[in-house]
């Protein structure tokens, strides 16, 4: 049979939220759960745990205001079905409970291709959030699954191996290095989507203005003060002042300006500690939600949140050798 594809992305996580999007074969669900279910990420790093352990069914209920994304998973001879339905539900004017399908997906994958690509998303935000900031990111009393994320990197077999009911901690430690250590592109690589932090300073400095639906080339690197945007993971910041490693093209999405508000004295914040206030803008110039400080207010716009897709990301030590 022809091999499906499976892609997974955590969006953002922030006061008990998670968005996600899912690409299964050629279907796209995006879904924002609520923290009245759990979280999107844990449940499959524990599907793949379980599965991977004892190839069964699992269901997954993901909950939303109004309403639940539902999935059931099914591994059979390393092939995973996913059925996934949206239960909305509503009131009508007797105040009776209605409930309708609105999405309803049957497809196969290669499980995988299912457990790579939720294992990199689980590493992805851990390295972004940490273990105590995903626990007050998410709910203050739910902590990161990382016990399942190991057992789905290879400390079961190791334990399994030994006949061994006990595991290594330097074992686990070690594992956790191999994956969380700092990234390095070495080659070309191409990704569906990605998030670029474009700092204000730098388009006003020298950038060129740009728009949603324009095709980029810009240069960056990998993230190291905008990780975590204030819910959003970031998986590049904008470059142009001598410090870029990396070229990075693709088709502009969406963007969301990101500004804050302080009063008169009190604008010493740093970035990470600032509430902020974020726009969906559709032309950027650098200075459009710059707005002057008044006589009780004091402004500071910090950047762009930019959304990529059809991403194509160089080294520029390799962009240059090939010229």
């Amino acid at each position: 049979m022809e091999q499906g594809t499976f892609k997974f992305r955590v969006l953002s996580i922030a006061w008990g939220w998670c968005s996600v999007r899912m690409l299964i074969n050629d279907k796209e669900v995006t879904f924002n759960a609520s923290y009245l279910g759990i979280n999107p990420l844990e449940s499959l790093i524990d599907a793949c745990a379980e599965l991977k352990e004892d190839p069964s069914t699992y269901y997954i209920t993901w909950q939303k205001e109004p309403g639940s994304l539902n999935i059931k998973l099914n591994l059979d001879d390393e092939i995973l079905q996913l059925d996934i339905s949206y239960e909305k539900v509503s009131i009508n004017d007797k105040y009776e409970e209605i409930k309708t399908i609105e999405i309803e997906l049957h497809e196969k994958i290669p499980f995988n291709d299912f457990l790579t690509a939720i294992r990199s998303e689980g590493y992805r935000v851990l390295n972004a959030l940490g273990l105590c900031g995903y626990r007050r990111s998410w709910q203050n009393d739910t902590d990161f699954p990382l016990t399942n994320l190991l057992r789905i990197s290879g400390i079961d077999e190791k334990m399994r191996n030994g006949e061994s009911f006990s595991s290594e901690l330097s074992d686990e430690i070690e594992c956790l290095r191999n994956y969380i250590s700092e990234p390095e592109i070495v080659e070309k690589s191409t990704m569906d989507r990605c998030t670029i932090y474009y700092e204000s300073w730098q388009l006003q400095c020298c950038g060129d203005p740009f728009s949603v639906g324009d095709k980029v080339e810009w240069t960056g690197t990998l993230p190291h003060g905008f990780k975590y945007a204030h819910g959003t993971i970031i998986d590049y910041e904008e470059e142009h002042h001598g410090f870029a490693t990396l070229n990075i093209t693709g088709t502009i999405t969406r963007y969301i300006a990101e500004r804050s508000e302080f009063p008169i004295g009190e604008r010493g914040v740093v970035y990470d500690k600032a509430k902020t206030i974020k726009e969906d803008l559709h032309h950027a110039n650098g200075c459009e939600s710059d707005l002057p400080d008044d006589e009780t207010t004091e402004r500071t716009f910090w950047g762009y949140i930019v959304e990529l897709e059809d991403v194509t990301v160089t080294p520029l030590e390799e962009k240059t050798n090939t010229q």
